[in-house]
């Protein structure tokens, strides 16, 4: 029941309390909501479940901002069955301690009866830790809200989850879910973001930043696309108009850059990669980010080139957290072009941020990845923070701050201290490198300076407030 694993993913704009395992500052003695899309969790489908129509359903419940759309009764009877069955892949194994479901909808779409269960293994056998039986007098109203938490009746490891829907007439929709826990180990790097991609949807777009990112251009040969750059866990890239050929087994090549629209500048943490995009046209910036579908033996990737989802926040608007333009993505090809217009010279990593700090004052260091509850720096953070000692070298005579911030979740003095003890760790890093310490200064900052409220525990507000910062003095 393909439809219902991608389901999850909008669980990115709606989970509960999540705290990102290996990047996030924020207190360690909080669960986390490893089924998050920010902490990597992403549906999927196994490979006897798979349904293409049912795919398509589900990405396009993911860009419409639910967690899981209606489901007709007659794509329910090809399995044999009027359960929903729904499956999600997390970052790394994590052990389960509570689920959480909630929503507002038509009370014939709330399902009677929820069942969760976790595996191993994809395909591999589910054991179920966790039932629930929605109460009556949840159906009085005629569009009832709901928010529950269901504790699990014995805790076990597991990377994969099941969740089953029953007991309606065949309709079912579920707006939020989560899966508080903790992850076993740390998430490993994942370091396939390189390639072209080609943006599909977006059709909610409304700004001339979203436009510019996914608009066709009709009756013309140019079409947009995404180029992205990575080296450990930085990732660099633009959005595009170009035209392409078709390439040997179908992939994509790209022939010509016409327009460089913007630029996407940020890091992978916990699977996912975060970024801020800078638009080409009035240099406004806003947070987003992307992630790629679960791979692994047993998971069927259907027989189109999907590969996975981006999003980006505005800012701007009155919906903080929400995220404003979703779009699908395929890859045509796993070997980047530069991010130039055709005959120039495309900007180094290093160069884009230097650019964005004298445009904004200040940029997102995501990427930069620590140790759970701890101010421990992460390996692959060294890609990032080498990109700042070059910054640093090509302009001597800046100074920098770089600010810790974390998200809400955990007392404030807590998060006041990790978030000290992480900067003073980026700038050891730096002064290894040969920044002078004279340049640089650590600051913390907790959560006392989100970028976005994270009013309703909004999991995608509180992904962009966990963040180091350079600040340029």
């Amino acid at each position: 029941m393909l439809i219902k694993s991608a389901v999850f993913l909008s669980s990115l704009f709606l989970a509960a309390s999540c705290l990102a395992q290996s990047a996030a500052p924020g207190a360690g003695h909080e669960l986390i909501d490893v089924a998050s899309f920010f902490n990597g969790g992403f549906p999927y489908t196994p490979e006897k479940h798979f349904n293409w129509d049912r795919l398509v359903n589900q990405i396009r419940a993911i860009s419409q901002g639910r967690t899981i759309n209606p489901f007709h009764r007659n794509d329910l009877r090809k399995d044999g069955s009027r359960d929903a069955i729904l499956f999600y892949a997390l970052a790394a194994p994590a052990t389960i301690e509570t689920f959480r479901v909630g929503g507002e909808d038509e009370r014939n779409k709330i399902p009677h009866r929820i069942a969760f269960a976790v595996s191993s293994s994809p395909a591999g056998e589910f054991q179920t830790v966790a039932a629930f039986d929605v109460p009556e007098s949840h159906f009085a109203a005629r569009r009832p809200k709901y928010d529950f938490s269901i504790p699990v009746s014995r805790k076990i490891s597991g990377r994969y989850l099941r969740v089953t829907l029953s007991g309606t007439n065949g309709q079912y929709r579920l707006s939020r879910f989560g899966a508080q826990g903790r992850f076993d180990r740390a998430v490993s790097l994942r370091e396939d973001f390189n390639g072209i991609y080609r943006m599909i949807g977006g059709r909610d777009a409304n700004t001339p930043a979203d436009t510019a990112m996914v608009k066709q251009q009709k009756y013309t040969a140019h079409f947009p696309y995404l180029i992205l750059h990575q080296k450990g866990s930085q990732v660099s890239g633009c959005y595009v108009y170009g035209t392409g050929n078709g390439g040997a087994g179908g992939k994509l090549l790209l022939q010509e850059i016409s327009e460089v629209n913007g630029t996407l500048t940020g890091g992978v943490e916990n699977n996912v990669f975060r970024f801020t995009r800078t638009h080409a046209g009035d240099g406004g910036q806003s947070q987003g980010a992307m992630a790629l579908f679960p791979v692994a033996q047993g998971i069927n990737r259907g027989h189109y080139n999907l590969v996975g989802h981006l999003l980006v926040e505005r800012n701007t608007s009155g919906k903080e957290g929400e995220g404003a333009l979703r779009v699908n993505l395929t890859r045509f090809s796993s070997t980047p072009t530069a991010c130039a217009v055709s005959g120039q010279k495309e900007k180094s990593a290093s160069e884009t941020l230097a650019e964005n700090l004298e445009k904004a004052g200040k940029v997102q260091l995501y990427g930069v990845n620590f140790d759970f509850d701890a101010d421990t720096l992460r390996p692959e953070s060294g890609a990032v923070l080498d990109e700042v000692v070059k910054l640093a070298r090509a302009n001597p005579g800046w100074k920098f701050e770089i600010g810790g911030h974390t998200d809400s979740i955990g007392s404030a003095g807590y998060n006041q201290k990790l978030s000290e003890r992480r900067a003073a760790s980026v700038v050891r890093y730096l002064t290894g490198k040969g920044v002078d310490a004279a340049r640089l200064r650590a600051r913390g900052y907790g959560a006392s300076r989100p970028l976005v409220s994270e009013r309703d525990g909004n999991e995608a507000a509180r992904a962009q407030n966990r963040r180091v910062e350079l600040v340029k003095q």
